[in-house]
């Protein structure tokens, strides 16, 4: 991604956008906070959803690319973590929006183990790092697989059978 990449996919001059954004790593700075805000107000709304296991499955499916909203958000984030060795504040961004996806899957847990669809005795913690690293495992994949390996029935599938997997006896 460049900023005459975006300028070109907006219809702007470059030198508008320059004129906004300086280098490349103030847009994706910006873009990732746009998506962070977008991906939140997902996420919040399923939240009150009764069933636990359906509200565990909307709101790990928000931080999916299952749709070409949820794709383009990915795309931005991949891009940042491209670039966030080489400029701190990316990396910043970079490690708010990891902290956010841990946050989300550790919520999730936490109220599948309130609800008794997790043994009582399950390692919450351990149990997030898990739940993260296949949320980012299946993002990636999907973002770069070719779209009849990995469909979102098949991600969903997927991630159904790791919360199941989880389920106490």
């Amino acid at each position: 991604m460049s900023i005459r990449d975006v300028a070109t996919e907006a219809g702007l001059a470059v030198g508008s956008v320059r004129h906004v954004f300086a280098t490349k790593a103030e847009l994706l700075e910006y873009s990732m906070a746009l998506v962070h805000e977008r991906t939140s107000e997902r996420v919040t709304k399923h939240f009150s959803m009764k069933d636990p296991r359906k509200c565990a499955e909307a709101v790990l499916a928000e931080l999916l690319p299952l749709d070409d909203q949820r794709r383009m958000d990915m795309a931005v984030n991949m891009a940042v973590v491209a670039e966030s060795p080489s400029h701190p504040a990316l990396r910043q961004v970079a490690l708010d929006a990891q902290q956010a996806v841990a946050d989300a899957c550790s919520a999730v847990l936490t109220r599948l183990q309130n609800e008794k669809l997790i043994s009582a005795d399950a390692d919450l913690g351990y149990e997030t790092q898990r739940l993260h690293a296949l949320v980012d495992g299946l993002a990636l994949h999907a973002l770069t697989a070719d779209a009849r390996d990995l469909r979102p029935k098949k991600i969903l599938g997927l991630l159904r059978a790791h919360l199941s997997a989880l389920q106490p006896g």
